[in-house]
């Protein structure tokens, strides 16, 4: 195997990637607690507290447009994932991301490609510091919420560009735009008698720039 893949062409091999995000996002925590006929609104607007992040890739020719088209993978790190409303700090937890991607490049100059790129997938938080603490009252308090990490979905689209180094080298940059969503509560139950719901998920719009590097195999 190591012989079959040194006989093929840079373009044409695995590629391993690695980069750095740095981003900005527009989101919004829909929620609200309610106890039998009285509704607490507890919506608000954030922003990320964090403007960085990882990305670690692995992609393979397409089965079209070889010399082009890419098809992989990846997973993104945001490590400790919180949000400021109002001045005031709320963590969520761990944040991380796992997608399936496609990009397609188009020769612009000598060793230069455009690309645009689409990646889909899941997003994974595991519940810690402020959001941790509300499961907990919430459990104290006898609220069936589990502690488990919450998911959700990403859907988004990127333009780049990337240059060839050397026949295993590549760097590239990228102008990234991602939706995300997360269910982070969604319980319905009688405590005692008293009706108890509580829903919160987000939606947010993800801007960012990826700065990185590839490696072929």
């Amino acid at each position: 195997m190591p012989l079959l893949l040194c006989a093929l062409p840079a373009q044409a091999q695995p590629r391993i990637g690695v980069g750095l995000d740095l981003f900005t996002e527009n989101s919004h925590l829909t929620g609200e607690q309610a106890i039998n006929l009285s509704r607490r609104d507890e919506s608000f607007d954030y922003g990320s507290t964090s403007v960085l992040s990882a990305t670690l890739t692995m992609t393979v020719p397409a089965p079209f447009a070889r010399e082009r088209a890419r098809l992989g993978g990846g997973v993104r790190l945001f490590g400790n994932y919180g949000t400021e409303n109002e001045g005031k700090l709320f963590g969520l937890g761990l944040l991380n991301q796992a997608f399936v991607s496609g990009e397609y490049g188009l020769p612009v100059a000598d060793r230069m490609e455009a690309l645009v790129g689409l990646r889909g997938g899941l997003t994974l938080l595991l519940p810690g510091r402020e959001f941790s603490d509300e499961i907990d009252r919430l459990q104290d308090d006898g609220v069936s919420v589990w502690s488990l990490p919450r998911v959700g979905w990403l859907l988004g689209m990127s333009l780049g560009a990337r240059r060839r180094m050397s026949e295993k080298i590549f760097l590239r940059a990228d102008l990234a735009g991602q939706f995300e969503k997360l269910y982070l509560f969604s319980t319905s139950q009688k405590i005692d008698g008293i009706q108890f719901d509580k829903n919160w998920d987000t939606f947010g719009l993800r801007l960012g720039l990826t700065l990185g590097a590839e490696f072929s195999l």
